[in-house]
C-alpha cells in the first residue's frame, strides 16, 4: 500500500512537471515577421517615376487597377511575377516595363529570423482627375477626428475604402473611429483587414493623370467679298 501511494506521488509529481513546462513554453504562434524589401531604393517612388499612364487610355477615359502577385525568395530573387487583374492590355504594359527595370536587389522576408519564400501583391491605381486634384481622405479624416466628428470622418472613409480597397491604413483609421462610436464588431473586423492588407500588400502606387478642360469661343466672321 505504501509502496502504491509512493508510486502514485511520483506519477503525479510527473505529471504536474510536464504541464508546466507546457504552459511555460513559448507558444509557436508568437513570431517576428519582417517584410521583404526592395534595396535599390523606395519601391513606391520608382514605381512611381517608371510606370507611365498610357496615352490611348487617358484619351478613352479608362481608369481601374493593376493587381500583381509575385513571390521573393529566401534568397531575394522577384519569382512568379503574374498580373491578376487589368482594366486593359496598355495597363498591364506599362506596368510590365517598369517591372523590367527592376534590380534583383531584394531582403527576404523573415520569420523569426529566417528568411523564407513569401508571395506579395502590389496594387498600380490609375485614375484621372479633370479640372481637380486627387482627394488627400487621410488628411481630411484627420481634421474631422480631431474635431470630433466622427460620424463625417466614417463616412469620408466609407468612400475612401470604395474606391481603395487596397490600403491598410484606411481600414486602420476606420477600425478607430468604429470602435469610438460603439461598433466593436465592425471595428474588430476593420483591424483584421488592416493587418492582412498591411502583411500581404507590399505597396498601392497611385498613377494619375490631371487634366484642365478649356473653353474655346471661336467668333464667326463675315467676309464680304467685291464684286
Amino acid at each position: 500500500m505504501k509502496k502504491t501511494a509512493i508510486l502514485f506521488a511520483v506519477l503525479l509529481l510527473t505529471f504536474n512537471t510536464i504541464v508546466i513546462s507546457q504552459t511555460t513554453q513559448k507558444p509557436d504562434s508568437i513570431q517576428t515577421v519582417e517584410k521583404a524589401k526592395y534595396l535599390k531604393e523606395d519601391l513606391t517612388k520608382f514605381l512611381s517615376k517608371n510606370v507611365a499612364y498610357p496615352n490611348e487610355a487617358m484619351r478613352s477615359n479608362i481608369q481601374g487597377d493593376v493587381v500583381l502577385s509575385f513571390t521573393i525568395t529566401k534568397n531575394g530573387k522577384l519569382d512568379s511575377l503574374t498580373i491578376l487583374k487589368s482594366p486593359d492590355f496598355s495597363f498591364s504594359t506599362s506596368t510590365i516595363v517598369a517591372f523590367d527595370r527592376l534590380y534583383e536587389q531584394w531582403s527576404p522576408s523573415r520569420i523569426n529570423d529566417r528568411p523564407v519564400d513569401k508571395k506579395y501583391f502590389i496594387i498600380i491605381r490609375f485614375r484621372i482627375y479633370i479640372n481637380t486634384q486627387p482627394p488627400d481622405n487621410k488628411s481630411k479624416t484627420s481634421v474631422y477626428i480631431k474635431k470630433q466628428k466622427f460620424e463625417k470622418a466614417l463616412k469620408l472613409l466609407n468612400n475612401a475604402i470604395k474606391d481603395n480597397q487596397y490600403d491598410f491604413e484606411l481600414f486602420e483609421s476606420r477600425s478607430q473611429v468604429k470602435e469610438i462610436l460603439g461598433d466593436t464588431e465592425g471595428s474588430k473586423q476593420d483591424q483584421i483587414a488592416s493587418d492582412n492588407l498591411n502583411n500581404e500588400v507590399m505597396t498601392v502606387v497611385d498613377i494619375n493623370a490631371i487634366g484642365i478642360t478649356r473653353t474655346v469661343v471661336v467668333k464667326e466672321e463675315i467676309v464680304v467679298m467685291p464684286r
